[in-house]
């Protein structure tokens, strides 16, 4: 191996005249009359002394192997580096799981876990597509108008994320680098609403939700109190806002649509299998993991850490930023089909 300093010397005897074998003589350490030729030779085509860059090991594959394999992912998202080999190796073409998952890495299409999505048919997805194509012009002034409801499940146990422990080996099983979890968790029903400018009551139910509980419980008790709260006002007149509500069979029930009538309350038509449409969600995500920061040890203390978390630690620009969110969402579902979105 020459060095830079032996390299750029042989170019600079090369021009002045001498030839390859004197320059060999003159450089010494071994050096020879082929190898002064080759530098010199390489030198005139590519202008460098430094090492060319080597061509490497030939492809297994050809481009055309590449774009099927590359094909054969697309049409199935699911299907495995070893299903595609097998299918290649089916049509004569040998190569290895490991070569698969280089060329698919190669434009992109890297393995990763699928996020878990509500299942969606042929007509819930016009239904949504529709939805959205109907409020993605609704201004700011609108969706304030909205009173966003839904009812979660909070447990004792709650998920607070992804959490790494430092073990070394054969430590795993050690209490302290393990996550405790409970078959039956201690958890409650809770009932709540918002609205762009603040947050509404919230109700912890009991056993299974029918339609008269849910009258007799949340809206009769909660729903106009809820109102008053949001818009600041004394009386708040029933047309001033539009509840929004799921499909759940207690909301949609004969008794509970009649109660809406007799009341004088506006309803929002609401595709079903639609939780990334409801920006209430991101905040039972954002209010569970706050109730797991302040570790309840039963269901009386995990009662008042929701009740403490929802009208004491969710701010103002969280709420205004998850309604200001909806023009988005609905270009979302449109961009998507109908199909489920990121939200």
């Amino acid at each position: 191996m020459w060095s830079p300093k032996k390299r750029t010397t042989a170019i600079v005897l090369r021009n002045e005249g001498y030839s390859y074998r004197e320059i060999a003589e003159k450089i010494g350490g071994g050096a020879t009359f082929s190898a002064v030729r080759k530098l010199c030779n390489k030198f005139d085509k590519h202008k460098t002394i430094n090492n060319l860059t080597g061509r490497g090991r030939k492809k297994c594959t050809t481009p055309h192997d590449d774009r099927r394999l590359v094909r054969l992912s697309l049409q199935d998202r699911r299907r495995t580096s070893h299903d595609i080999r097998q299918s290649l190796n089916d049509s004569g073409v040998t190569l290895s799981s490991r070569t698969v998952r280089r060329r698919l890495c190669d434009v992109g299409l890297r393995a990763r876990v699928a996020r878990k999505k509500p299942y969606l048919n042929i007509a819930q997805r016009k239904k949504r597509l529709t939805w959205a194509k109907a409020h993605q012009n609704w201004t700011r002034d609108q969706w304030r108008r909205v009173i966003f409801s839904d009812e979660s499940k909070i447990s004792l146990f709650g998920s607070d994320g992804i959490r790494y422990i430092r073990r070394r080996v054969g430590e795993e099983n050690l209490p302290c680098c393990t996550l405790p979890t409970m078959k039956h968790p201690v958890s409650v029903m809770v009932w709540g609403c918002m609205s762009s400018s603040g947050i509404g009551r919230v109700q912890v139910l009991q056993g299974n939700v029918t339609a008269e509980k849910y009258i007799n419980s949340v809206l009769q008790p909660k729903l106009f109190q809820s109102a008053k709260d949001i818009f600041g006002q004394d009386r708040v007149d029933r047309r001033d806002f539009i509840f929004q509500q799921d499909g759940a069979p207690c909301h949609t029930a004969r008794r509970t649509t009649q109660w809406f009538e007799d009341n004088g309350v506006e309803v929002m038509p609401w595709p079903g299998n639609s939780p990334d449409l409801n920006p209430i969600e991101n905040l039972w995500a954002r209010l569970k993991k706050l109730v797991v920061q302040q570790k309840p040890s039963n269901r009386n203390e995990l009662i008042a850490c929701i009740i403490r978390s929802w009208f004491h630690v969710i701010t103002a620009v969280e709420l205004e930023n998850l309604v200001d969110s909806m023009p988005r969402r609905c270009a979302a579902v449109i961009k998507a089909k109908g199909y489920g979105t990121k939200y």
